[in-house]
C-alpha cells in the first residue's frame, strides 16, 4: 500500500485543499493553537452526550492493534491482539506501548514531553497494569493543554488521594532555551535526573528532534533511556518527496530523515541500546480509516496521511539508553 512514489496530480490536489483549509483556519482567529480541543470531539464514543466532555482525551494516532492483557479477557481461546476501530482503545495501546518499551519500572523518576491536555500522564498514575512513578514532570507547549491538564490532574487526585505520585507540570517548549526558566531539560537544572524520557507522537514537531535528543541525553540517569513514538522516514529519493513532506505536515525540515539517518543522530549523541521498531502498518491505516468515517475535512487530514505514507513516511518506536 505504501511502495509507491506521490503523484504530481495528488500533490496538487492535496496542496490546493490543504491552501482551502488552512485559509479558512486562518479567518476562525485559530492559527495560534493548531491543536486546540479538537481532539475531543475523536474521543467521544458513539452514543456519548454530544453536549458533555468525553472520558478520555487522547491525542495521538493510536496503535490499532490492541493488547487484550489489560482488558481482564477470561477465555484462553481468545487472541491476545486484536484490532479496534476505537480512537481511545489505539491511543492507549500506542502509550502503553511506548511505555513498555521505555522498560519503565515502578518508582522511576519520568518525564513526559508533549502529553497533550494529561491523557498519558493520567494513565501513568492511575491505569491498571502500569508501573507507578514516584515523579512525573510533564512538558506541553499549548497553553489550553497546560491547563486542562492541570485541572484534570487536580480532579483525580481529589478524587483518589491514594494516589501518591510527585507530578510537577510545565507549560514550555519541548526543547530548553536560554531565556527559560525552570525548564525540565535544562543542563545547569538540580532536580533529579530522568529515569525514562517519554516522547509520544509528538517528537517530529520539535525544533529540532536533534536539540531535544540531546537535551535528553544530558538529563537522563545513567541507566535512563528514552522512548519515543515518531515519524521518520524509509527513503526520501527525490526533491518532490522532500519538498512535499514538509509541505504537507507541520515538520521541521531538519526533522525529515531517514530511519538510518535517525538511529546514526542518536547513537552519535552517545545513546547506547538505539532500538527501532516499525509499526506503520498498525497505525496509518487504522488512523486514516478512523478519520475517514468521520467525514468533512478529516478525510482531507486521512488523504494527507496516506500521502505522506506513499511518501516514505514510517511511523516507529525508538529508544536508547544512557550508560
Amino acid at each position: 500500500m505504501y511502495a509507491g512514489r506521490i503523484h504530481t496530480l495528488d500533490s496538487i490536489i492535496l496542496l490546493a485543499a490543504l491552501g482551502i483549509a488552512f485559509a479558512g483556519y486562518s479567518l476562525s482567529g485559530k492559527t495560534s493553537d493548531p491543536y486546540g480541543t479538537f481532539h475531543l470531539a475523536l474521543n467521544r464514543l458513539p452514543g456519548e452526550d454530544l453536549e458533555s466532555e468525553p472520558r478520555t482525551e487522547w491525542l495521538n494516532m493510536g496503535f490499532w492493534r490492541v493488547s487484550l492483557s489489560y482488558h481482564h479477557v477470561p477465555s484462553p481461546n481468545l487472541s491476545r491482539c486484536q484490532d479496534t476501530d476505537i480512537f481511545p482503545e489505539a491511543c492507549e495501546a500506542l502509550a502503553r506501548k511506548l511505555i513498555e518499551v521505555a522498560q519503565y519500572q515502578d518508582g522511576d523518576n519520568v518525564l513526559d514531553v508533549g502529553h497533550g491536555s494529561g491523557e498519558s500522564l493520567i494513565l501513568q498514575i492511575s491505569g491498571p497494569s502500569v508501573p507507578r512513578p514516584s515523579g512525573l514532570t510533564g512538558i506541553t507547549s499549548l497553553a489550553a493543554h497546560h491547563r486542562r491538564s492541570f485541572d484534570r490532574i487536580f480532579r483525580l487526585r481529589r478524587e483518589r488521594p491514594e494516589l501518591e505520585c510527585d507530578i510537577r507540570l510545565h507549560g514550555c517548549d519541548a526543547v530548553f532555551r536560554p531565556d527559560a526558566k525552570e525548564h525540565p531539560l535544562d543542563p545547569c537544572n538540580q532536580a533529579p535526573p530522568y529515569d525514562r524520557i517519554l516522547a509520544l507522537d509528538c517528537a517530529y514537531h520539535f525544533r529540532t528532534r536533534s536539540d531535544f535528543l540531546r537535551q535528553s541525553h544530558v538529563r537522563l540517569a545513567p541507566g535512563g533511556r528514552i522512548a519515543l513514538a515518531d515519524i521518520c522516514f524509509a527513503s526520501l529519493d527525490n526533491w518532490l518527496s522532500r519538498t512535499l513532506v514538509t509541505l504537507v505536515s507541520p515538520m521541521p525540515r531538519e526533522n525529515v530523515v531517514r530511519i538510518e539517518d535517525y538511529v546514526c543522530q542518536m547513537r552519535n549523541i552517545g545513546y547506547e541500546d538505539v532500538v527501532v521498531e516499525d509499526i506503520t502498518a498498525d497505525v496509518f491505516p487504522g488512523f486514516q480509516g478512523f478519520l475517514w468515517s468521520r467525514g468533512g475535512m478529516w478525510r482531507l487530514f486521512s488523504y494527507s496521511i496516506g500521502l505522506l505514507a506513499n511518501n516514505g513516511a514510517r511511523f516507529v518506536i525508538v529508544s536508547g539508553q544512557k550508560k
